[in-house]
């Protein structure tokens, strides 16, 4: 279908003006995606009714990544067309970076004649979107068959050190001829993306294949470094939103979230909130006492519901919480993971509390060393030594470290988790990861040391050591 076609035949359903388009979801069948899209596809839907009838938010496909593009098990619950994804043995050779099946699945949707017709019975117009997208309100199409329309990723601006590796792939272009852009969010029309996507295809796989490159051009980056070099390169220019998107996290300013959430049609949750259980957000390279980031549910799906961040915190916290579970809860007994009922004896599951024991974490400046500066639990037992009634010694040193049973050493620190209840009060437990993971109740001059008893079938601590101080510590 033409522009000019389709146009007429807005018309005719009486929506003169009407521009529809078709939303491409890029994904791959993992399990970390799968949750994302079901969420994303929810607030999709949302967005879409609420437009109304004449809404240019037409159809919606998953574009969906698998091994030799078998169905994943969603295509019930979500349009879907699937792509066969890049082959272990191509990933490894670019570092593993699964996020090159997007360009790749595009490719293939622009080379069959059988997926592009089912994308073509809507519109000539596709927005291309990731899993991790909240759409907050109908986006109207902001792309002309000319110009597509893009975010401004305010760490996407190319620099005079980047001009080589610009000239290596598109040669004798420049560095300011490329734009802050990436594929996505993009609205764009099919000519222009078939005039793209081969080169978005070639130059993502060179950059992630070349370790030069990671000097000037962060990693995780680099597909959308990819796209826009290669739209730069055919003289393909974006009109370019800036709140086409937001990316907040728990640090976001007050001007960024100036008018929240109407001023943006997207929230892209890529960065995270990391708060102390006192609304306090937590500095760069943190993981707070709450912590909701997408990135601790790689391995399955949040659970529902999801608590409320803490008094104090953003309003894009809260928005995000409240995302999360008016999802889940519309997908009810389809939604895999859900905590006990209130009053049940099973324990809850893990979801934003008890992060902070991650050993990356505690070695950070902002880590233990802050735990040290500000929780008084954590001043007390600093250098502290204790006697265990089954002859070891526990020594929790002023560094995090911690040695215990014939000298084995781990890591120690706060943990405050109100999911824990009364065995491990807030304020009055830590962890100790030695020879397994343990959370330590303490009680004036005395610890009881349970087995990290939340990952359990049982609700009841497993108690598997009585110390008492035998020197240290303030």
């Amino acid at each position: 279908a033409t522009a000019a076609a389709t146009a007429a035949a807005a018309a005719d359903d009486g929506c003169p003006g009407r521009r529809p388009y078709h939303t491409v979801l890029t994904a791959t069948g993992s399990v970390y995606q799968q949750w994302q899209a079901r969420i994303m596809y929810h607030h999709w839907k949302k967005a879409s009714a609420a437009g109304g009838k004449c809404t240019d938010m037409a159809a919606f496909t998953r574009l969906c990544a698998t091994a030799g593009g078998r169905p994943d098990g969603l295509e019930g619950e979500i349009p879907t067309l699937f792509t066969v994804e890049l082959s272990a043995q191509v990933l490894a050779s670019h570092f593993h970076f699964g996020v090159l099946n997007r360009p790749n699945s595009v490719k293939q949707l622009m080379e069959s004649t059988t997926l592009l017709a089912e994308i073509r019975k809507t519109s000539d117009y596709v927005l291309i979107l990731e899993t991790d997208h909240v759409i907050m309100r109908p986006i109207p199409n902001l792309a002309t068959p000319e110009k597509p329309a893009a975010f401004v990723f305010g760490y996407m601006f190319p620099q005079p050190s980047q001009q080589w590796v610009v000239e290596k792939y598109w040669p004798g272009g420049s560095y300011k001829s490329v734009q802050p852009v990436g594929p996505s969010p993009l609205l764009i029309h099919l000519d222009q993306l078939r005039r793209v996507y081969q080169k978005w295809l070639d130059f993502s796989l060179g950059l992630r294949s070349n370790s030069e490159a990671e000097r000037v051009i962060q990693g995780w980056v680099q597909e959308m470094w990819g796209y826009s070099i290669a739209s730069a390169s055919i003289g393909l220019r974006h009109q370019v939103f800036r709140d086409f998107q937001v990316e907040p996290g728990a640090l976001s300013s007050a001007a960024q979230l100036d008018g929240f959430p109407l001023r943006y049609w997207i929230f892209h949750y890529t960065y995270q909130f990391e708060y102390y259980l006192d609304g306090t957000p937590c500095q760069p390279w943190t993981i707070g006492e709450f912590s909701l980031d997408k990135r601790h549910f790689s391995a399955e799906p949040p659970p529902y519901p999801l608590p409320d961040p803490p008094p104090g915190a953003n309003k894009a916290a809260f928005f995000l919480v409240g995302a999360f579970n008016e999802a889940m809860r519309a997908l009810g007994t389809a939604w895999p993971r859900r905590q006990p009922a209130p009053g049940s004896s099973e324990p809850p599951l893990q979801s934003v509390y008890g992060r902070r024991r991650l050993d990356w974490f505690g070695r950070h400046a902002n880590g233990f060393a802050t735990e040290l500066r500000t929780m008084p639990l954590i001043k007390r037992l600093v250098g502290s030594e204790w006697a265990c009634e089954d002859g070891s010694s526990l020594q929790l040193g002023g560094n995090g470290d911690a040695r215990w049973r014939s000298g084995r050493s781990g890591r120690w620190g706060s943990m405050n988790n109100p999911d824990l209840g009364g065995a491990c009060p807030v304020g009055a437990c830590i962890y100790v990861d030695v020879s397994g993971s343990h959370n330590v109740a303490v009680n004036g001059s005395s610890l009881t040391v349970m087995r990290l008893f939340y990952r359990t079938a049982s609700a009841t601590p497993e108690v598997v050591a009585r110390c008492h101080r035998s020197g240290g510590g303030a």
